[in-house]
């Protein structure tokens, strides 16, 4: 009789400086949640480096595709469905954030995140706590540094997108 074996797929946690703040990235957002001590069902954000992978993941209202686009350090809500849901319901909603190469910078978050379709973030300290290095190097599996080191500074802005209307959340 032959044993069998489950091999759970390896999604290491990241710890970068991202174009705004230092988080964690991974391709499991339940990870994200769990090192964080929040729930498991917790909606964390997606990130991406190019507008391209955007269009595979959801459909941009046509009125505010030109304000994404030239958007910088925004995050955006989709509501309705995407492609990464398993059932369709037109109620869930998606936090997408594209960051774009920075233009005096020889290496940029942007170009870490060109090697995945996309990653899961969340900035990296723990649930309603401000930044802690010491947290932050324990938890990650993977870290990422540049010559900007690691650090806390200003979230990204978050805006809900519905068909007729834009929100700012924050």
């Amino acid at each position: 009789m032959e044993s069998q074996i489950q091999v759970k797929e390896f999604a290491p946690i990241f710890l970068a400086q991202s174009d705004t703040t230092a988080g964690f990235l991974c391709s499991d957002f339940t990870k994200l949640n769990a090192i964080k001590g929040r729930s498991e069902s917790q909606n964390v954000l997606l990130t991406l480096d190019s507008l391209v992978k955007l269009k595979k993941l959801v459909r941009i209202p046509s009125r505010y595709k030109n304000r994404i686009r030239k958007s910088a350090k925004s995050t955006f809500i989709y509501q309705g469905r995407h492609a990464l849901m398993q059932k369709s319901s037109p109620n869930t909603k998606l936090a997408i954030r594209v960051v774009k190469p920075e233009r005096l910078e020889k290496a940029s978050h942007a170009d870490f995140l060109r090697f995945f379709p996309f990653l899961y973030s969340s900035s990296a300290n723990a649930h309603h706590q401000s930044f802690s290095l010491r947290f932050a190097l324990k938890k990650a599996d993977i870290i990422v540094l540049d010559k900007r080191g690691l650090m806390e500074s200003k979230p990204s802005k978050i805006y809900k997108i519905a068909n007729f209307n834009l929100k700012c959340i924050r």
